[in-house]
């Protein structure tokens, strides 16, 4: 089984996970960068696609990517991730990241995490966090997101199936 991983990322936390995923898959792999747009998607069994997620939205590279190649992904097994800080389970939210007749096609879609990489943030960014940090109230429900390994294992389970 030929399997490609295409994915984008911002900070670095989406490549981390990628190698993590990779190292589960004991098939043939291919990890691509989104910004590569000569990806011929009709070599491969499985595509898992995946890319961070920053003030609701995904990275453009992986939002082109799948109008760009959704007739052809229909015809192919296709897992979704993605690496934020929200969890499983919220309803309409991998809507607003993903194509809906792609999520409707995909055998899992899954949330694996993330982490907060102040140190490579943008200013701006960094500001933020800083900020909200101080809000009374703010730091009760926060924790640093981190990296879901076994939603990582879970995933390229998935995938050899």
């Amino acid at each position: 089984m030929k399997i490609a991983i295409i994915y984008a990322t911002k900070y670095g936390c989406t490549k981390k996970c990628v190698e993590i995923l990779k190292s589960y898959l004991q098939s043939d792999v291919k990890v691509f960068s989104a910004k590569n747009s000569k990806i011929d998607v009709s070599q491969y069994d499985t595509i898992l696609i995946g890319g961070s997620v920053y003030m609701g939205k995904i990275q453009k590279e992986i939002t082109r990517f799948c109008k760009h190649n959704l007739k052809q992904l229909l015809k192919k097994r296709v897992g979704l991730f993605v690496c934020c800080y929200t969890p499983n389970g919220i309803n309409g939210f991998f809507e607003t990241l993903f194509p809906l007749e792609l999520l409707n096609h995909a055998f899992y879609v899954t949330c694996i995490g993330g982490e907060m990489n102040y140190d490579k943030m943008n200013f701006l960014y960094r500001r933020l966090f800083q900020s909200l940090k101080k809000i009374d109230g703010f730091n009760e429900g926060f924790t640093e997101p981190k990296i879901l390994e076994e939603e990582i294992k879970a995933l390229a389970e998935k995938s050899l199936k």
